[in-house]
């Protein structure tokens, strides 16, 4: 089982890769450029090869890189788009060298056009970043709550956009667990959520999970997340849903409002669940 958090590569990929193994995760997602900006994080090759070895050192599983917020291939404003068509290209680049095989993406806000419009402009964008997807690297849709105007938040969204591109390989999923349970998603019953899931998707497009509590309920279209078991999920429900997750071969990743120590005591929490 592959559990991390979401760690900074400020000081390199070594270094969080450091940062990982000492808060006992075996796994971690990081952003590949500053997430409310445009400028790239810089990693060289002396950096990553080592964060490889110390990787190997420790059985590491996939790691995970996470795009900027700024992204928003459903805008209405055709530059807002281009960039970012362009810089999720450069991130791909950057992400072959470095040998990480999944980027998140929120799939974006349509900003008033209608959730038909936004899809559209999101497949139009994405049809022309898969043409130059490298090998071995999978776009993973991320599930959303559902605040504002927010693409995503129902799984037929997610479908459309895939089947949209022609059901490219390079296409996945991302789960999100506090998202889900704000879009109204209850994943208290998991065969029920799970034939949900499958009703326009395909069980194996899921590659990612993002394991989070919830500070508001169920159907809220709120996205606020929680510390394990602070939310509404609470720990009954979350040691049931690591029951059916330690099953699948998905990176489990905490974006929980944690410090280290905070999440080395979550981590903690999850392989003592899931022995």
């Amino acid at each position: 089982m592959w559990v991390g958090a979401h760690l900074s590569i400020g000081q390199g990929l070594t270094a969080a890769v450091h940062t990982a193994v000492k808060i006992g995760a075996n796994t971690l997602q990081f952003f590949m450029r500053n997430p409310r900006g445009g400028k790239m994080c810089v990693v060289n090759k002396e950096d990553y090869e080592g964060a490889w070895v110390l990787m190997r050192e420790h059985d590491f599983g996939p790691l995970v890189a996470h795009a900027p917020y700024t992204y928003n291939l459903a805008s209405a404003k055709e530059n807002v788009r281009a960039f970012s068509q362009f810089a999720l290209k450069e991130d791909l680049q950057r992400m072959r060298q470095m040998e990480v095989p999944f980027l998140v993406l929120h799939p974006g806000s349509h900003v008033g056009q209608g959730e038909e419009k936004g899809s559209v402009l999101v497949v139009e964008a994405l049809k022309q970043v898969l043409a130059d997807l490298p090998v071995g690297i999978m776009i993973l849709l991320e599930s959303m709550a559902g605040q504002g105007s927010e693409l995503g938040y129902k799984f037929e969204h997610l479908a459309q956009i895939i089947e949209g591109c022609e059901n490219h390989p390079g296409l996945g999923v991302c789960l999100d667990s506090c998202h889900l349970t704000a879009a109204g998603y209850d994943l208290s019953t998991w065969t029920k959520f799970k034939g949900e899931f499958s009703k326009f998707l395909e069980w194996e497009r899921i590659k990612v999970f993002h394991l989070n509590d919830s500070q508001h309920p169920l159907g809220s279209r709120k996205d606020r997340h929680a510390k394990l078991g602070e939310g509404y999920l609470g720990w009954e429900m979350i040691a049931d849903l690591l029951g059916h997750l330690k099953q699948e071969k998905w990176p489990l990743i905490l974006e929980t409002p944690q410090d280290l120590d905070g999440y080395a005591g979550e981590i903690k929490e999850i392989k003592k669940i899931c022995r």
